[in-house]
């Protein structure tokens, strides 16, 4: 499950269209651009920032205030680093790729601003580098990755298998991040807004579920991680925690490690069938540090985490991460790619 490298960059998109040739060279000889050869087939030009429109394909619906304008205070200080990416249409251009660069440069009172400019470039192609650009940008929230995932199936016939290896992501994560435009209006616009994690959202697209808005809701008041959205949906108590279901199971018949059914495997404990009349080894008791671990690992997974120390040598160990589906393992392979 080792995490995969991210699909072809911007940059490689580019260049493997060729935009850049002579066309462009001789395309920007208007009042509004001052040119500025880089090299032989690549043009960076100074534009009128009034003469800028946004891209009519940009997912990215959310931009955030205070990053703006922190953004602004940035460029209003040591200037634009990057230059924006626009093509060229009519008299004007459209952002390809900068758009944030681009309004807090208008916020800090920029009157022309640096861009790379691509010529002949239909919709088409400029959709898709919009979409694949936004997609590979790690702060885009879990609905505008869906969507511009939708768009690129919708627009340009792409399938599951194509996004995956366009974009760097598993068959699987692409299929689980489109299933949260099934989600209620209201819970994918809790999502937007930051109210719902993407792992949260991603539990409540089980068809168990009755309800998603109204557990969506509870999620946001209570504060419910995801390993209590699932057990919601299995019928649990989401509070219940491991010494209370202990205490309703006294009594019923232990497994042959030794320790009652809702606990670790037997083989984790060293016991299987051929030595179940063997007395398990004692389990170590944890410190109050590896308590800690134990429990942000839980944290961080939304499930349940065993740590396991070794009787003879408690710098060894193992830790097991408990699934209760394969969606849910999917989504522990989502957390360990993204990171």
């Amino acid at each position: 499950m080792g995490k995969q490298a991210l699909g072809r960059g911007l940059s490689a998109i580019f260049k493997a269209h060729d935009v850049l040739g002579n066309s462009v060279d001789n395309a920007i000889n208007n009042t509004g651009a001052n040119e500025n050869v880089k090299s032989d087939n690549q043009k960076i030009v100074e534009i009128n920032i009034d003469l800028i429109d946004p891209n009519p394909f940009q997912p990215r619906k959310f931009f955030d205030d205070d990053e703006l304008v922190e953004l602004a205070e940035t460029i209003e200080k040591h200037g634009l680093i990057q230059p924006i990416a626009v093509r060229k249409v009519g008299d004007r251009y459209q952002i390809i790729s900068g758009e944030r660069r681009t309004r807090a440069s208008k916020l800090a009172n920029c009157r022309t601003i640096k861009a790379q400019v691509y010529d002949n470039l239909d919709d088409k192609t400029m959709n898709e580098w919009a979409l694949i650009e936004n997609i590979q940008r790690v702060d885009l929230n879990p609905i505008e990755v869906a969507q511009s995932y939708q768009q690129l199936i919708d627009n340009h016939n792409y399938t599951h298998e194509d996004l995956a290896k366009t974009v760097g992501k598993s068959r699987s994560a692409i299929t689980n991040a489109l299933r949260l435009l099934k989600l209620p209006n209201q819970v994918q616009a809790w999502i937007q807004e930051g109210k719902l994690a993407g792992g949260a959202a991603r539990a409540l697209c089980s068809e168990k579920i009755a309800d998603p808005e109204a557990l969506a809701k509870r999620v946001i008041e209570e504060g419910l991680n995801v390993r209590q959205i699932e057990a919601i949906s299995r019928g649990e108590d989401p509070f219940e925690n491991k010494e209370e279901r202990r205490e309703k199971r006294e009594g019923e018949p232990e497994n042959a490690s030794g320790e009652v059914g809702d606990e670790l495997p037997p083989e984790v404990h060293g016991a299987n069938s051929e030595t179940a009349d063997v007395p398990a080894r004692p389990k170590v008791e944890l410190s109050a540090d590896m308590k800690q671990f134990e429990s942000r690992l839980e944290t961080f997974f939304g499930t349940k985490v065993a740590l396991n120390p070794n009787a003879k040598d408690q710098s060894k160990g193992t830790i097991v991460i408990n699934y209760y589906s394969m969606d849910d393992l999917t989504r522990i392979q989502e957390i360990m790619e993204n990171r």
